[in-house]
């Protein structure tokens, strides 16, 4: 019993979407034939693949042998601070999100076993930190996968429209990460051991195919480099499969279907049609609002039924993934990886001043002047 209570608070997020497909389902039962074709397959199967091969990087130790070395060369909380905050913004970019926090908490809470300096908030600004990193490329985060795919933008129109925003948002994190942190110098309390976990085939093998993957993804054939990807991992490294976030597939699958049956509701599609979609400024403050409610994948799959204008959506959910936690699975995956009940207090309390200040910036510089 105590395990199925303990998976039950793990996955809480997916039971209350398969609570909700199983509402509409008993209203709508004529629309469960079409469940199939209410899913984004291409951005199923992109999920797919990247979430094998990052989980490749992730078992294959090296990032935390790399971040140990500069540990080394760190003098103060803030330096750590800054490089810690710099590498999960680079990591989410390319890794997603959700991935760099499960490399880069560990990571920090063993660098905290090491240091007498107490650096819990970090663990805060890194869930900030990967989703602001994540928002810069189509493959960094869910949300952006899939309005990538729905309006097939091209892999690097897509960073170069979204670069103002992610040079916003993590100029303003700088400036709460200086401010927050102090120049203090670190205080070991024993010494740093090397990580002799590392498995450099494994590390080897999952950047080739992570290069391979994002150009399959550009020219439309990562169906065909999943399955080359998924026999090579079944054949030598059977583990990796075994460790991936299946759930987490299942998760968006469910979210398709859900958020496609809502939109069709009558007063639900009568209410957006009245918010009049047309201005850049509406969508964006619309995806801001709705993420707070549903997080911000939901919130993209649902406003993207109604307009057009993906780069005011797609501004709209990273900005807003930084506001309440449930704003974006990468918070609850972060906060539920620390066991500390104040933390959530905590994190609310520097993430909803950020929300607020960037998103207010952001609608005044992107969709004002």
């Amino acid at each position: 019993m105590k395990i199925i209570i303990e998976f039950l608070k793990k996955e809480v997020i997916l039971f209350i979407f398969l609570f909700l497909l199983a509402i509409v389902a008993i209203l709508y039962p004529y629309e469960i034939v079409n469940y199939p074709s209410f899913v984004d397959w291409r951005t199923i199967i992109a999920l797919t693949g990247l979430l094998i091969i990052t989980t490749g990087l992730k078992e294959s130790g090296y990032f935390n042998v790399f971040s140990r070395k500069v540990l080394r060369r760190l003098k103060s909380e803030r330096s750590l601070s800054i490089f810690l905050i710099l590498f999960s913004v680079l990591l989410s970019s390319f890794l997603t999100n959700d991935i760099t926090l499960f490399i880069v908490i560990p990571l920090t809470v063993s660098i905290q076993n090491l240091i007498k300096n107490d650096i819990s908030k970090l663990i805060i600004f890194e869930a900030i930190s990967v989703n602001v990193g994540s928002a810069l490329t189509p493959i960094g985060n869910p949300q952006n996968l899939f309005l990538w795919h729905k309006w097939n933008i091209s892999f690097i129109i897509f960073i170069i429209k979204i670069l103002p925003l992610v040079s916003l948002l993590l100029t303003i994190l700088l400036i709460f990460v200086w401010i927050v942190f102090p120049n203090k110098k670190i205080k070991f309390s024993e010494g740093i051991n090397n990580d002799r976990t590392q498995k450099k085939a494994l590390f080897t093998l999952s950047i080739i195919m992570l290069i391979v993957y994002m150009l399959s993804l550009e020219v439309k054939l990562a169906h065909l480099v999943l399955l080359l990807v998924f026999i090579l991992y079944f054949i030598f490294y059977r583990k990796v499969l075994l460790k991936m976030d299946w759930l987490l597939l299942l998760l968006f699958i469910v979210i398709f279907i859900d958020f496609y049956v809502i939109s069709t509701i009558p007063i639900i599609s009568e209410g957006m049609n009245t918010l009049n979609l047309s201005s850049a400024g509406n969508v964006f403050l619309l995806s801001i609002l709705t993420s707070q409610l549903v997080s911000n994948v939901p919130a993209s799959v649902l406003v993207s039924k109604f307009s057009h204008n993906w780069l005011a959506i797609t501004y709209g959910v990273n900005i807003a993934g930084n506001g309440l936690a449930i704003a974006s699975l990468a918070n609850v995956i972060a906060l539920r990886m620390v066991k500390s009940k104040k933390i959530w207090l905590n994190f609310h309390k520097y993430s909803i001043p950020y929300f607020l200040i960037t998103g207010g910036i952001a609608y005044i510089l992107f969709f004002i002047l």
